[in-house]
């Protein structure tokens, strides 16, 4: 059976009213903006305003600091070396000689620093203005640990294989190493320092402090480290190859007071193999002498 669709009931003109009223126009109020805009420029000529005095003022203080002569480096003398023990002050101050009548803000302090730090004592440098018209510089030397000879020259040497001119007047209590040619570079020179930083690392170990009595070290072949030891009636070379060297240096202690009393003075003691001790071997040309 087919339904036929209801119609809706028709409104009367009240009911219509009440159901459907209508809308008021929403009116859109535009405020003018010109005092947000006016507000904004003043901001923006303030900052503009600022940075351009702060500018000026940078500029005047800049010419002012640069061309001033209350700035200006009178003198070597007005430069303060503070630290330097054997390192010359002079050595120091010569590198500023071409800034005498410059101003401190017109001098590279940088460039100063490094070429201090080429002069063989010194391992490091600092260099500071001290206003209105001098230099403090702060000098950190270069610490010898023992004495090379190269041909006839006697020289100092430090961790780093830098070499140093020994002072005049100076005083140290070094071995000297041999077997260090004046050829090699300074990389090639700290290898061979090393070697004898280990051996004396190792003869020290527990507080035995058996480096003190080694009087000259050879670090020519860095297979075989040789070192020589005083005795009353002359010198004695050890040849310890390479480790162990505590443990040898004690060997040759144990039986020093025997050799003594042998007939043959002994001037070499090669103590490179475990149970075998050799007195006065057949040695290279150079090795182990008296």
């Amino acid at each position: 059976m087919a339904v036929e669709p209801k119609t809706p009931p028709k409104l009367d003109a009240e009911e219509a009213g009440r159901y459907h009223r209508p809308r008021k126009p929403v009116e859109v109020r535009r405020r003018a903006s010109w005092k947000r805009t006016l507000w904004f420029a003043a901001r923006v000529f303030v900052v503009i305003l600022a940075v351009a005095i702060v500018a000026a003022a940078g500029f005047g203080g800049y010419q002012l600091a640069t061309s001033s002569p209350v700035f200006r480096l009178k003198a070597l003398d007005s430069i303060e070396v503070l630290e330097a023990a054997h390192a010359s002050p002079e050595a120091v101050r010569e590198r500023f000689e071409g800034d005498i009548g410059r101003t401190l803000f017109s001098i590279p302090l940088d460039e100063r620093r490094k070429s201090i730090e080429e002069i063989p004592w010194v391992e490091s440098a600092a260099v500071q203005r001290v206003l209105p018209d001098s230099l403090r510089v702060y000098v950190r030397e270069r610490t010898p640990i023992a004495f090379v000879r190269q041909g006839a020259s006697l020289w100092l040497v430090d961790r780093y294989g830098v070499l140093l001119p020994v002072p005049e007047g100076a005083s140290f209590s070094f071995p000297v190493l041999t077997g260090v040619p004046e050829n090699l570079t300074t990389e090639e020179r700290h290898d061979r320092v090393a070697l004898y930083l280990e051996l004396a690392a190792e003869l020290d170990r527990d507080a035995k402090s058996y480096s003190g009595q080694l009087s000259e070290i050879d670090l020519g072949d860095p297979e075989n480290l040789c070192a020589s030891v005083s005795e009353t009636d002359g010198v004695v070379w050890l040849y310890f190859g390479r480790g162990r060297y505590q443990e040898k240096f004690e060997t040759f202690l144990r039986y020093r007071p025997e050799w003594s009393d042998s007939a043959e003075p002994v001037r070499a003691v090669d103590l490179r193999y475990r149970g075998q001790i050799v007195l006065n071997p057949a040695l290279p040309a150079g090795k182990g002498r008296p």
